[in-house]
């Protein structure tokens, strides 16, 4: 499943290729017809994430999509559309094409190809979601009501030293203020949270009530460069080890976000993780083999002998 750091990408390039301008959205498959032609004709003015959701504000209307295991945005188009050109859990490669234009000037998509759960048409190109777990057209109380479950994203703090988001919305768009909006509020409300359950750290971690944007690999890294039991129970984590967490995790989504990929060893060499799918080899720090076990749904992978306090 994609991390909070995919979506945040996702949602900066949604913002440099289609916001400020009018849009075309239509549902090849159909699954999407009636949230289509309510977003269909409008001008995007804002895409944003919050964890592993995204949210593309319109006026009244928010788009709101999760990904989930599957789901992806391919983007597609001419010279003038810079675009990645698939953001989510299947990867492929841009493929050229020859571009043609309609009479009012307007880039003609491909045929759909897949179960296009919705395509959305700039005048340069366009985007096809497919696989996602969520998409919906909310009003404002319906987003706010999805903001309000969420847990602090890491992400939505601005750089070390600054307390803006990292993605400000603009003046009348609702998403600030509903978490607090400083690095101080957003550490706070994790280790509130944190203090509130008894169910393990590694449990917590993956509870988007607890933090928004943690998946699997980002919270079996995290725990080991910080040496924690995954084990250990949340409201037993003493709140400077939690601190400390929290700084890394952030530190980690945003190395995510810049480089486009989750990479936690940071020296030379092809391994790009300490202990997530290593189970059975030896740590690289202690020496321990490390393990691997099911918790609540999950692959949990961490070091018996790193991790022990």
């Amino acid at each position: 499943m994609p991390e909070g750091h995919t979506l945040h990408r996702l949602a900066a390039q949604i913002n440099t290729v289609f916001a400020g301008h009018l849009w075309r959205v239509s549902s090849p498959q159909g699954r999407f017809s009636a949230g289509a032609e309510r977003l269909d004709g409008q001008v995007p003015q804002h895409a944003e994430a919050w964890g592993k959701h995204l949210f593309v504000h319109l006026g009244p209307a928010v788009w709101q999509v999760h990904l989930g295991l599957y789901g992806a945005f391919s983007f597609r188009g001419d010279a003038d559309f810079a675009a990645e050109a698939t953001i989510g859990a299947p990867r492929a490669a841009a493929v050229t094409f020859e571009p043609a234009y309609d009479d009012g000037g307007w880039l003609i998509p491909e045929p759909p190809k897949g179960a296009v759960r919705a395509r959305v048409s700039g005048r340069h190109g366009w985007a096809d979601l497919r696989g996602p777990t969520t998409c919906a057209v909310l009003d404002l109380a319906e987003y706010q009501a999805v903001i309000g479950r969420l847990g602090p994203d890491p992400l939505r703090q601005g750089p070390p030293g600054q307390d803006m988001p990292s993605q400000e919305t603009p003046a009348g768009l609702p998403g600030q203020g509903l978490r607090g909006r400083t690095e101080a509020d957003l550490r706070g409300a994790f280790l509130h949270n944190l203090t509130r359950r008894r169910i393990s750290i590694a449990a917590a971690l993956m509870d988007q009530a607890v933090i928004a944007g943690v998946g699997n690999i980002y919270r079996a890294e995290s725990l080991f460069l910080e040496r924690l039991d995954p084990h250990t129970p949340s409201n037993q984590v003493a709140p400077e080890r939690a601190s400390a967490l929290w700084d890394r995790l952030t530190e980690q989504l945003r190395d995510g976000v810049a480089e486009g990929r989750i990479r936690t060893v940071r020296t030379r060499g092809s391994r790009r993780h300490w202990v997530y799918k290593h189970q059975g080899t030896p740590c690289k720090r202690c020496g321990a083999v490390i393990e691997a076990a099911e918790l609540v749904g999950r692959r949990l992978y961490w070091c018996p002998g790193c991790q022990r306090d």
